[in-house]
Order: structure tokens, then sequence, then C-alpha cells
């Protein structure tokens, strides 16, 4: 299973004005984050707190992709494994 095909990249948006453009010092790992609109200030956790429904609905959709990839893939090993077998049936 390729887990580069599961990668996402999620947009965060400011919870104040929508917009999803922030400002901030990358060589300082926990440093401010301000909305490049509307300039409020954010730390990194209250940031990922506040899109917290965008982070849970990609998750969702990552875990049923994971979910319908391995059944897919199991089920295709089964019907190699068994496929010689008069007395075992797939549907």
């Amino acid at each position: 299973m390729d887990s580069e095909k599961y990668s996402r990249s999620i947009k965060l948006l400011c919870p104040t004005c929508g917009h999803g453009t922030f400002e901030y010092d990358k060589e300082v790992e926990d440093g401010p984050i301000c909305c490049n609109s509307c300039e409020r200030v954010f730390t990194r956790a209250e940031l990922i707190q506040e899109n917290g429904e965008i982070i849970d609905s990609e998750v969702s959709e990552v875990k049923a992709e994971i979910v319908a990839d391995i059944t897919k893939d199991f089920r295709n090993s089964m019907r190699k494994a068994f496929s010689g077998s008069k007395n075992i049936k797939f549907r």
C-alpha cells in the first residue's frame, strides 16, 4: 500500500474572516501566526483547534479511502489464493 496516496494538505482558515493566508516566522516553531486579512493573532494550537471540523472531515475521507483500499486488496488476495478451489466461491 502506497502511503503517499493518503497524504493530504489541509488549508486552514481564519475563523474571524475566513481567509487562508497567514504570516509567521518559520524559524520559531510555536511562534505567533497572524492572519494577513484581519490581523488576528493565533498560536498554532488555537488555529488547529478552530479548524477542527475541516481537519476531522479530511481525516474521515482518508479513513474511508484506506478502508476501501484494504478491503479491495484483501478481497483480491483471497480470490487469488483460492482461485483453483471448486468449493469456495466469491461474490
